[in-house]
């Protein structure tokens, strides 16, 4: 029986309205075949009792025929109004009993397929107005009122993600730009003290030569430090607005700029590289210039970090081009590894004030907007390990 039920819940709208009405039109088809029987029956009854008792005579037509007469049946008021009821009950069953079956048939239609999800979807409407997304659509049928449920469900945790994804994006600018003013208060504050100096001591000449060139060369450095600040900052906040642009390569033009580009930059700082190469014979579809900037800063990183030795190894798993750049120094430590990829994180031990602290918040964000993903970790030795994935699949 549960089955059945089920099955009739399941079914579609057109077939679920066509099956209600054929069984209350049935329904009616039946109850004023009833009535009109019934009147009849009883008309017959009281015509039959009254022609028991009619007095009949003969009389001669106008051809010499004898006939049978009956003299008018005289009903009497009871049975008159009984058989005028009769009447109208046969006249007015068909369209009575059609007409309340259809409206009954109609009603209990809306009722058991449109009633409740109606009402969940004009309930997930006014919270979606209110900007009330922390709710969950469900509605167990599978007709098209819940195909109807279901896009909506999906509508609306799309909306929810998209709204998540906003809010991370505004509490990630505000963190960036509390970061931001932070960092700028101490070059400020040493140009300020520096200008200070040099606006009380530079008129009275108490001021030698060698401390105003090391003052100015003060200054010069902190205008600097401003400069890339700002210069970093713009960079970072123009990565919202950034899209990937995928073309397709051969992988072998990947690996030998990859290859050719950690040369240089491991002879330029003495280290040695090893690069493995694991790029299948094929092409690949990628934004090459996002690739080559991720991949130059893990490598100047890895060369900064190095004791002697830098290792590049590429492949490509599951459409996703996969470079490891590792370097045999001192490692992560726990805190570099929970922080290290966010922006303007440094590590205590750093004294380089160049070393702004945005490379791997912009390569993690670069490696995100190109449908990968960038891990950190140290391998068994203890050694520093960056992982970036870049989507490879076609486009096309």
């Amino acid at each position: 029986m549960g089955r059945i039920k089920q099955t009739i819940e399941n079914l579609s709208i057109r077939k679920t309205f066509m099956l209600y009405m054929l069984l209350f039109l049935l329904l009616a088809t039946g109850l004023s075949s009833i009535c009109i029987n019934i009147a009849g029956d009883v008309e017959n009854q009281i015509n039959l009792s009254y022609a028991d008792s009619q007095n009949q005579y003969t009389l001669n037509n106008s051809e010499g025929n004898v006939v049978l007469v009956s003299p008018p049946v005289v009903y009497s008021p009871q049975d008159k109004t009984i058989i005028n009821i009769c009447g109208i009950v046969e006249i007015f069953s068909i369209p009575v009993f059609f007409g309340v079956c259809i409206i009954i048939s109609a009603l209990l239609f809306y009722r058991n397929k449109l009633w409740k999800p109606i009402e969940l979807l004009s309930g997930a409407s006014e919270k979606i107005a209110d900007n009330d997304l922390n709710f969950h659509l469900s509605y167990e049928n599978k007709d098209e009122m819940g195909q109807l449920c279901a896009s909506f469900e999906t509508m609306r945790a799309a909306l929810d993600e998209n709204n998540r994804d906003m809010w991370r994006a505004v509490e990630e600018r505000k963190r960036l730009n509390a970061a931001f003013s932070h960092d700028l208060r101490t070059p400020l504050t040493v140009l300020r003290g520096t200008a200070d100096i040099l606006k009380k001591y530079l008129p009275q000449g108490k001021i030698s030569e060698d401390k105003l060139i090391s003052t100015v060369s003060v200054m010069s450095d902190n205008i600097t430090r401003l400069e890339n600040y700002v210069q970093m900052m713009s960079e970072a906040q123009k990565l919202e607005d950034f899209t990937v642009s995928k073309t397709e390569v051969e992988s072998s033009s990947v690996f030998e700029q990859l290859q050719n580009t950690a040369n240089m930059l491991a002879q330029k700082s003495g280290c040695k590289l090893n690069f493995v190469n694991k790029l299948p014979q094929t092409k690949v579809c990628l934004d090459f210039s996002v690739v080559l900037r991720v991949y130059e800063n893990l490598v100047a990183n890895a060369v900064r970090y190095a004791a002697s030795t830098i290792s590049v190894s590429c492949q490509i798993t599951d459409e996703l081009l996969i470079i490891a750049v590792a370097d045999d120094g001192k490692g992560f430590t726990d805190e570099d590894l929970r922080q290290a990829a966010n922006p303007y994180y440094k590590n205590p031990a750093n004294t380089d004030e160049s070393h702004l602290g945005l490379g791997l918040y912009i390569c993690r964000i670069l490696a995100e907007k190109h449908g990968g993903y960038l891990l950190l970790a140290n391998d068994k030795n203890g050694c520093a390990v960056v992982t970036a994935s870049f989507s490879s699949n076609y486009k096309f």
